[in-house]
């Protein structure tokens, strides 16, 4: 079921709603040459632009859903790693490996992509060289703290001596822990794809500069104009119908 369609891309399907109730009032007076925007064509383009605004809408909750389910998840990182840098330290005297270990552990907190700017900035010991000229921001947040944390598990495997007793800061809990993270975090970037795309579709519906909706309601309101006059009721009943482009 559509949600309300008096806000936004919506807006000017409930308008268009409201249009051709008034020119099934006028009728046989309203009876354009341009076959687009007849009355059966402004009828179908109405069916066809509430199908595209209600398939956003169906497709908007997965996304939302998912993306919290992330935020929740991830959450649990910050204080997990911390876990682990002091379980490592509890376990493994190298003092080299402890400081990397740290040093994983701060690119990982420091990773996600909404984090204050004056926080200055961590080298990842385990980054490949580049040459300066690479984009770093190619990858979520998300990604980069994917990427980092299955880094440091890898360098934890390395040590045999680090079998806590802790059963989620052991390397098998850790990496399923991981994988958990890898499946909410695909989870997004599936449901943002379905989502673009219904967008893509609206978009096109709507706001198509031949055949949009937008473009031919007003194409219509102005045929009554040259009907009827600029000054009548009948037209006048249509310049409070707006139908504009909003972003995706």
């Amino acid at each position: 079921m559509p949600k309300n369609l008096a806000s936004g891309p919506g807006t000017n399907v409930t308008n268009l709603k409201t249009m051709i109730a008034a020119i099934l009032g006028y009728g046989d007076r309203y009876n354009p040459i341009n076959a687009l925007i007849s009355l059966m064509a402004l009828q179908a383009l109405y069916l066809l632009g509430l199908s595209a605004v209600n398939s956003v809408d169906a497709v908007q909750p997965a996304n939302t859903n998912a993306k919290n389910a992330r935020t929740d998840a991830f959450d649990l990182l910050d204080k997990l790693t911390t876990r682990i840098g002091n379980a490592f330290k509890s376990i493994v005297a190298n003092e080299p490996a402890r400081e990397h270990v740290r040093s994983m552990i701060l690119v990982i907190k420091r990773g996600r992509v909404n984090l204050k700017k004056e926080q200055p900035p961590v080298t990842d010991p385990t980054a490949e060289p580049t040459n300066g000229k690479e984009n770093a921001s190619h990858k979520s947040g998300y990604d980069k703290q994917l990427e980092n944390f299955n880094k440091l598990i890898y360098y934890l495997a390395s040590f045999p001596a680090y079998v806590p007793n802790e059963a989620d800061l052991t390397v098998e809990s850790l990496t399923a822990f991981y994988n958990e993270l890898n499946a909410k975090n695909q989870l997004v970037i599936d449901t943002q794809t379905e989502l673009d795309k219904a967008r893509i579709i609206r978009k096109n519906v709507l706001d198509h500069p031949e055949s949009g909706l937008v473009v031919l309601a007003k194409a219509s309101k102005n045929y009554v104009s040259s009907v009827y006059g600029a000054r009548s009721l009948e037209y006048r009943q249509l310049t409070k119908l707006r139908f504009k482009t909003y972003k995706s």
